[in-house]
């Protein structure tokens, strides 16, 4: 490569909001499911740049970049991938990349143009880069660039603000993450709602409607963004919307969200990912009630919306095998205690040791439901369908989350009747994870394997393994704690 190109080259990778720029020692090969599943890559920009960052076929990035300049000719992001491409080219085509080098610097003049590219770069930043100080500049970007935007403002600097903050709100809210603040995590959620409300006020685009409604949704699934959202909240701008803030749950969301289905019936605005909230959101609402007629409908519904990844033909992890899983286990669960109420309290005891905590139905419909127990394998035949239902749900999960729910899947194997050496197969060896998270994750629940068939010494060695990854930070995950019980049930 000589001076001249290199000299091209560093100017595309490295102008202030390049998509090439990545953290010291990143990973791109790991990047590309990631774009896949995001459906705002629909321009082409993103899957392009992921294209020439991993050196893959230049034809699929060509193909990306058109696609990109026929939606938007001003995008900044799109000229910057079609010089890579030409310098990329063999042999590099240096006249044509200075031409699209031109080109981004009449663009960068352009204040709308450069906004633009500016927003479309955070987000890579938080979606697809991901690392904390990624994150963090993403935030600040979107806060400083929208601030005084919302009298009249680009739709889709707003959305994709609005997309960010939902996963800030998850990651900063749900499970009562002892790290922030309540304000901080109230200031999250503000954010968000005042986001949804720029979006509802200025758009009657069905589409826009269905994402702003599906992003409060999967918000308010958590109970810690529901109670939060009943203080410090702007009461006023709700009631522009006709919605008063203690009406707003996500079933409420859901609402909303079907009746726009039902008046627009071909849009197909990421009916996979919405179904899937849904169906969690019917899920959740099954949880919470006592009535077995009524729990029974809510889990129908939910599984009718949970399985519509597969009507879709999207077999990613990401869309419907998780909470189809719990769904039927919610299902098989809910017979089994009926059927068999005195093993089903035996399980509950192993774990706990106080029957007395069993305080109604439900504790115990949960406890099946998610917990690791040893269990006798179950025949009946209704609810074996269930069970062998849940298992190839799982099993669609775990092609690609190779740690995720693990005690599920082998609660499922167990009570299908697998032989022990098949079971044990499941577990990942240490080197196939990829973070300490997963390494953990993956040791408590193979340490409560071996302990359910009396290997303690082996449990024991798995449960003190799980307390080598553990730091300040993640001192309160689960998996230490399952490992602490089980410590505890070993010894005494």
């Amino acid at each position: 490569m000589n001076q001249d190109t290199m000299s091209l080259d560093d100017y595309f990778r490295n102008w202030k909001s390049s998509l090439f720029k990545t953290p010291p020692g990143f990973d791109v090969m790991h990047i590309r499911r990631t774009v896949l599943e995001e459906k705002y890559s629909a321009h082409g920009n993103y899957r392009a740049a992921t294209v020439l960052l991993q050196n893959g076929d230049l034809d699929e990035a060509w193909n990306c970049i058109s696609d990109a300049l026929e939606i938007d000719p001003n995008s900044v992001h799109a000229w910057c991938n079609k010089g890579v491409y030409y310098l990329k080219s063999s042999p590099p085509q240096e006249s044509e990349a200075r031409e699209a080098r031109e080109r981004m610097k009449e663009l960068l003049q352009q204040d709308e143009a450069k906004k633009t590219a500016t927003i479309e770069y955070a987000y890579w930043q938080y979606n697809i880069i991901r690392t904390a100080e990624a994150k963090e500049e993403a935030l600040k970007l979107f806060k400083r660039l929208l601030f005084n935007e919302s009298t009249e403002p680009v739709i889709k600097h707003h959305y994709l603000y609005m997309k960010v903050l939902t996963k800030h709100a998850k990651r900063s809210i749900w499970n009562g993450n002892a790290n922030m603040t309540t304000e901080f995590q109230r200031s999250v959620l503000r954010n968000l709602f005042e986001e949804a409300l720029v979006l509802l006020q200025h758009t009657n685009s069905p589409d826009y409607e269905v994402a702003v409604w599906h992003s409060l949704a999967f918000a308010l699934l958590d109970k810690n963004s529901f109670e939060l959202v009943r203080e410090g909240f702007d009461e006023v701008k709700f009631l522009k919307q006709k919605y008063k803030l203690h009406t707003i749950d996500s079933m409420l969301c859901v609402k909303k969200i079907l009746e726009i289905y039902e008046q627009n019936p071909s849009l197909m605005i990421s009916r996979a990912e919405v179904s899937n909230t849904i169906a969690k959101v019917y899920l959740e609402k099954a949880r919470e009630t006592e009535n077995s007629t009524e729990r029974r409908r809510l889990l129908r519904t939910a599984l009718k919306y949970g399985e519509k990844y597969l009507e879709a033909g999207n077999k990613s992890p990401c869309f419907g095998s998780q909470v189809s899983s719990d769904i039927l286990m919610q299902m098989w669960a809910m017979k089994y205690r009926r059927a068999e109420p005195e093993k089903a309290r035996s399980a509950y005891r192993e774990v706990f040791g106080d029957q007395d905590r069993i305080q109604s139905k439900s504790t115990l419909w949960q406890f099946l439901s998610y917990e690791f127990y040893s269990v006798e394998v179950d025949n009946d035949p209704g609810r074996r369908a269930l069970l062998e239902k849940a298992e190839l749900h799982l099993e669609n999960y775990k092609k690609e989350k190779k740690c995720k729910f693990l005690s599920k899947f082998v609660t499922v194997k167990l009570l299908l009747g697998y032989p022990t050496e098949e079971i044990e197969a499941v577990f990942p060896s240490l080197d196939e994870l990829e973070t300490n998270e997963e390494r953990a994750a993956m040791l408590a629940n193979y340490g409560r394997f071996c302990e359910i068939n009396n290997r303690h010494q082996e449990a024991l060695q798995k449960y003190q393994q799980v307390s080598s990854y553990e730091t300040k930070a993640n001192r309160r995950c689960w998996y230490f704690e399952m490992a602490d019980e089980g410590t505890r049930r070993i010894s005494t």
